[in-house]
């Protein structure tokens, strides 16, 4: 019953009948070859069907004055639309609309499918609506007065021109960020942004009607799913970029990027398959889509990836808006407005953070190539501040080996203490310290007694390892501004600085003596002990080198040697 209200859902006024071989007639129908069945509200919505559909409406005018009104289509994805007007007299008028028609032949040149009407006081009429699609078929309709659908038509209009001008805009910046930066993740973006409008717009109705009004084909018809699955896949390729994963996570790397090789696959199957059949892909891929990237948010998250908790709301908002889509296609879940337009405000709102991920992203890629100058400005000072990120990486790279092949030239391999040739380099600027300071220097070496017996006895795997005990204890033991060094086979050196006097020097040679000559545990579980002939060196006499210490100290040493082993002994 229309009155003077405003927009009226017909939804439980409507008659369903099923056309499965799509020949029934407007005259068979009207005749009542077939009952129709009255439809529950769930019937209006019967998800991927091959079949054709007949809808009957009884319409009657209670209003005093003609009633202008529009019969509106909630869902803009519908092929074909034939309605026949069987007014009170038995004259019949046909409308058509629907997306194969351009939009010049369709009654009224709107993206959605829409017929107006006019009803005049107390008129009755029943209308029949015969609809085909290969998309879902999802018949929910209201009767708007003609003012009040172009009023909500153009404030949809205004939305929906916005929320393209933010994809064109979002896309366009992001892709001239990419011409600047050359970070894949943004043509990635981009592309991802640019795939998402189109298949967007060809749902809505405004594709087919502003972008492309003359293709009304199979290749018109095959926009929407390719767009969609094509997105999906550029979508899992900006994911697997933007969490860059193939150091910290390889496995997860690797499932994205099999994931987007099947994808692609997905993507060529649209454009072969039936386009129903490509519908069904484009919805399967969006659930599966939704699982991968939800999942791999929550795995970057994990890992401590920079924008991952960014990255991991946007795809929220928007692949939970896909998969309700996705599950409302099938049938499963009713039609509404969050299940309609769920997807379009969940890109919206994704998008923008999205693109404020990528900014976070590119903000920490800068702060970590800003830092990485620095590091080069305090290590090679020729070098300019400004270099390329993959330069200012290589250069790191090289001064690391640098420093690692000078540590292997002054280090030991076996014990870490300094080698000779390391020892040399540090003795001789603590001489020049000591003759600057006007300071006392002493130079211990220690020789061991009894090694060549347990090497002999047990091998060289325990030799190493009483040498590495013994190397370990003298770093114990002494002081930290001291070095420990190997000279050698089984003789050590350690140079104190700042001696107060030869009794405290006798003492530390002493107490290293002691720390030696404590039982080693070897690999094999027996105990060794082992003795050692210390020898000092003290002072510092005029002209003297680091070479001349180590001399008097290794003479000493020998002192030690040839009276009675495991001992100390000073000269000054």
């Amino acid at each position: 019953m229309l009155d003077d209200r405003m927009a009226q859902p017909v939804d439980g006024f409507v008659s369903l009948l099923r056309d499965p071989d799509g020949e029934l007639t407007f005259e068979q129908v009207r005749s009542g070859t077939k009952p129709f069945e009255p439809a529950e509200p769930g019937d209006l919505h019967q998800g991927y069907t091959p079949d054709a559909f007949w809808m009957r409406i009884d319409v009657a005018s209670r209003s005093s004055q003609r009633l202008d009104r529009v019969l509106e289509f909630t869902y803009s994805y519908l092929d074909d639309i034939s309605l026949y007007r069987v007014n009170a007299d038995g004259t019949v008028e046909q409308m058509r609309s629907g997306r194969t028609l351009a939009p010049e032949d369709r009654v009224v040149a709107h993206r959605k499918p829409v017929f107006p009407l006019s009803f005049e006081p107390g008129e009755r009429v029943t209308l029949y609506l015969r609809i085909s699609t290969h998309a879902s078929m999802t018949l929910n309709a209201r009767l708007a007065p003609t003012f009040e659908f172009y009023a909500d038509s153009d404030q949809e209009y205004v939305w929906l021109a916005l929320y393209f001008g933010m994809l064109v805009a979002l896309g366009a910046y992001n892709l001239l960020l990419f011409f600047g930066t050359r970070q894949r993740s943004f043509l990635l973006y981009s592309l991802f942004v640019f795939s998402f409008g189109i298949a967007a717009s060809s749902m809505n109705g405004l594709g087919p009607l502003l972008l492309w009004p003359g293709m009304v084909g199979e290749w018109g018809n095959r926009i929407l799913p390719t767009g969609y699955t094509l997105s999906a896949t550029l979508a899992v390729m900006f994911a697997r970029s933007f969490l860059n994963m193939r150091r910290i996570a390889p496995r997860w790397d690797k499932v994205l990027s099999v994931m987007a090789v099947c994808w692609w696959c997905a993507t060529l199957v649209t454009l072969l398959v039936p386009v129903q059949d490509a519908l069904k892909i484009m919805s399967v891929m969006g659930v599966l889509t939704t699982a991968f990237l939800i999942t791999s948010g929550i795995a970057g998250v994990r890992y401590r990836i920079p924008a991952a908790r960014i990255y991991l709301l946007a795809w929220l908002l928007l692949l939970v808006g896909a998969a309700l889509l996705s599950v409302r296609n099938f049938g499963w879940i009713p039609s509404n407005f969050f299940t309609v337009y769920g997807l379009q405000v969940g890109s919206a709102i994704e998008m923008v953070l999205l693109s404020f991920g990528l900014a976070a992203r590119f903000n920490e890629l800068k702060r970590q190539k800003e830092q990485a100058q620095r590091q080069l400005v305090l290590s090679l000072q020729r070098q300019e501040r400004e270099l390329e990120r993959r330069v200012a990486q290589r250069t790191s790279e090289l001064e690391a080996a640098k420093a690692e092949l000078e540590r292997r030239v002054v280090k030991d391999p076996l014990t870490g203490l300094y080698n000779r040739y390391g020892l040399m380099i540090h003795l001789e600027k603590v001489v020049q310290r000591a003759r600057r300071r006007d300071e006392r220097l002493a130079v211990i070496l220690i020789d061991l007694d009894g090694f060549k017996a347990v090497n002999d006895q047990y091998g060289h795997e325990a030799g190493d390892v009483l040498l590495q005990a013994v190397a370990h204890r003298l770093q114990l033991e002494a002081r930290e501004s001291d070095c420990v060094a190997r000279m050698g086979g089984d003789e050590f050196v350690v140079v104190t600085e700042s001696v107060v006097s030869e009794a405290s020097v006798l003492e530390i040679g002493q107490r290293l003596r002691e720390a030696i000559t404590q039982p080693v545990t070897l690999p094999s579980g027996d105990s060794v002990w082992i003795g050692a002939s210390v020898g000092i060196c003290a002072g510092l006499r005029d002209g003297e080198s680091g070479c001349d210490l180590i001399r008097r100290a290794d003479e000493a040493m020998y002192r030690v040697k040839r009276a009675r082993k495991n001992d100390v002994c000073l000269l000054v």
